[in-house]
This record gives structure tokens, sequence and C-alpha cells, in this order.
């Protein structure tokens, strides 16, 4: 019984071709696409889409052309910027080295030679330097350390370093060569002699 069921149901067709009309049913896709494709046909759409494209082509073809030249003008300006810096910067290493303290220069010189000897006299000559610009600030004194103890109420926040580098130039005076400094050491000196130098206003 089952089996002439399923036979049955095997034999009828998924759709009878009476009831499926192949012409309506291609002339409601020819209807509905007829439009689209004599839009597409239509050599007016072309011109349109042509004028639309040109005009398009023109107006990123002036986008890019403006990008470019203000690019070219970023560039100019930047470069003379640069340039300017530049000029600026070399006018005030100038000024400052027009305006700096040979004497300090030759110091700093010194301290920079590769002979130890060189270091010793450079601590020595900023002692010394430090001992007239002390004097001519008024301060009294016979001795770099009675000058140094004037300059205690003064108020500089530098004086210490100023005492510490003394301390070392009076080792170096009076040790001689038995007192032992490296070059690295030297100039630690040299900074505490320029950090009170600057607090001065001469270097």
């Amino acid at each position: 019984m089952e089996q002439t069921v399923v036979q049955s149901v095997l034999d009828k067709p998924l759709f009878t071709p009476a009831y499926l009309n192949i012409e309506f049913v291609f002339s409601k896709i020819i209807e509905y696409t007829k439009p689209i494709i004599d839009f597409f046909s239509n050599p007016e759409t072309w011109s349109t889409i042509g004028v639309i494209s040109a005009l398009l082509s023109v107006i990123l073809l002036a986008i890019i052309i403006f990008s470019l030249v203000r690019m070219v003008e970023i560039q100019i300006y930047d470069k003379k910027e640069i340039e300017h810096e530049i000029h600026e910067a070399l006018m005030r290493e100038k000024e400052r080295e027009k305006n700096a303290n040979p004497r300090w220069h030759y110091i700093l010189t010194l301290i920079e030679s590769p002979n130890e000897s060189d270091w010793r006299v450079a601590i020595i000559e900023a002692d010394s330097m430090m001992e007239e610009v002390l004097k001519e600030k008024g301060l009294s004194g016979e001795t770099v350390s009675e000058l140094l103890e004037g300059a205690r109420g003064s108020g500089y926040r530098s004086i210490q370093d100023a005492w510490d580098a003394h301390l070392v130039r009076n080792k170096i005076a009076h040790d001689g060569v038995d007192f032992p400094i490296s070059q690295i050491e030297g100039r630690r000196v040299i900074r505490m002699f320029q950090n009170f130098f600057e607090e001065l206003g001469i270097v």
C-alpha cells in the first residue's frame, strides 16, 4: 500500500505546464527591464554621462593641481622657515661667542686638553678668575677664602660649588703632582666654577 502511494506521488509532475504561462513571464521580465534597456541604449543618456564624466574629471584635475601647488608652497615655506631658524641660531651663536669671556674660553680649552698639567692650570686659572670677580663685586678679603666668606651673606645659590672648587684648587697648589686628578674630575671642578660664574653673570 505504502509503495503504491509513493509511486503515485513520484509519477505526478512537480508542476503542470498548463498552469505556467512562459510567454507571460517573459513579457513581464521584458516589461520591467525595457525602461532600463531603453535608458542605457539611448544616445542622450551616454551624452549626459559623458558630460558628467568630463565635469568630474575637470573638477578632480583641478583638485589635484591645487593640492600639488599647495604642497609645493608648503615645502617652500617650510624650507624658508628652517633656513631662517638656522640663520637665527647661527647669529645667536656668533653673538654668544662675541660676548664670551675670553679668559673663560681659555680655561675651557685647557680642561679639554689631553695633558694633565693643563687640567691643573685650568682649575688654578678659574680660581684666580673667581678671586678677581669677587673683588670687582666689592667684597672684602685678602684671600679667596675670605672673599667667599664675605659672599656667603649675598644669597648666591652656587656659593657651595665655589667653595668646593676652591678646595680642590688648594690641594693642587699645595700638593702639586702628588695630588692625582683625572680629566673627569677636572671637568667636574670647572663645572662648579661655571655654576658660580653663571650666577654672577660673567659667563
